[in-house]
């Protein structure tokens, strides 16, 4: 890797080079033992059949005609019984032995740029160019007696150069015959991610075609630490919230749901890694405390068609300023789930 002196200069540091390497070597061992160990075994107490699905979600700030700060998201995620064996899953919690419980996998790349992409000079007073690679495993668990659910999840990935931010968004720019993005070599340098987050989601109404949700959230490790809370509004024709993970599992449920969906929500922030840097590293240039902004609020909307066992949907997210000098944001999120 190289760090760009002021005097113009680049030195290699060999040794800055191999620490991010054993960081790569170490996630991708991780990916290999989780592999290894989760072994396919019969369902046992909590787990429901048929909870088998796929899901691919691409998000974009390209929606909302803008190409700045959370540019792209792309993740898979994939649940299966078999990965309640996995060792990661211990942390992870279940409401109650009447509980659905869902355990899946999800893969997440997340990049993001300052609010121009034109400049190779560092802009000292804007979002550093950075990129997120995680491994997330995850337990949704489903009362759907008390009409509650609780997610919780723990990440471990990578953070800087190792994302492969950087080669994608200048190969896609490259693809389409756009501006090569510049000031890349400015980037955050690499780090360890763990992190751990958990959602409580409770209904305070719920009829056949509307429901109202409230919902409390928690991220806690050195990628991102924050707590919030918002609500949830679900209208039009659907099967409730709560009754699994939206797919058809019996006749008595409608096969054909076509509804849609807005959350409000406010977040408290502590630490932004993608911002801040990561905790065991230094970087060129990174956002000081002092200027992130501890209040930021989001508002979501999304419509969702599912038939049978394929679920579409279609969504946009808008955000509050991050950082002092920043501006609000928005992204598009397009996502296809298929239940087998």
């Amino acid at each position: 890797m190289l760090l760009q002196i002021k005097h113009g200069e680049q030195i290699t540091f060999v040794i800055i080079k191999t620490i991010n390497m054993k960081i790569c070597t170490l996630f991708l061992f991780s990916v290999v033992c989780f592999l290894t160990k989760a072994q396919s075994d019969s369902l046992n107490q909590g787990l429901v059949k048929n909870n088998r699905y796929f899901r691919f979600i691409y998000e974009n700030d390209f929606f909302s005609a803008t190409d700045r700060y959370y540019t792209q998201g792309i993740m898979v995620e994939l649940v299966m019984p078999f990965m309640r064996k996995s060792p990661f899953s211990k942390p992870l919690i279940r409401l109650n032995k009447q509980a659905q419980n869902y355990y899946g996998l999800r893969f997440e790349q997340d990049c993001f740029t300052p609010i121009s992409i034109r400049f190779d000079t560092l802009n000292r007073l804007e979002r550093p160019y950075t990129g997120t690679f995680v491994m997330g495993h995850f337990l949704a668990s489903i009362d759907p007696v008390k009409k509650r659910r609780l997610t919780t999840e723990l990440d471990l990935g990578v953070i800087g150069k190792c994302a492969r931010c950087e080669d994608e968004q200048k190969a896609i720019h490259k693809a389409l015959l756009n501006i090569a993005p510049l000031g890349w070599e400015n980037q955050l340098n690499n780090d360890v991610v763990i992190n751990y987050s958990a959602l409580f989601e409770q209904a305070i109404f719920s009829h056949k075609n509307i429901e109202l949700i409230g919902f409390a959230d928690g991220r806690a490790g050195t990628l991102y630490d924050d707590v919030g809370g918002g609500l949830h509004l679900r209208l039009g024709k659907m099967n409730s919230y709560f009754k699994h993970l939206g797919f058809v599992k019996n006749t008595s449920e409608k096969k054909f749901q076509l509804f849609f969906t807005a959350k409000a929500k406010a977040k408290i922030v502590g630490y932004n890694a993608t911002m801040q840097g990561g905790p065991f590293s230094s970087s060129i240039y990174e956002i000081e405390a002092k200027n992130i902004s501890r209040g930021v609020f989001f508002s979501y909307f999304s419509v969702i068609l599912n038939y049978k066992r394929l679920n579409l949907e279609y969504a946009r997210t808008y955000i509050t300023k991050e950082f002092v000098t920043g501006v609000d944001h928005g992204w598009g999120r397009c996502s296809i789930s298929v239940c087998f």
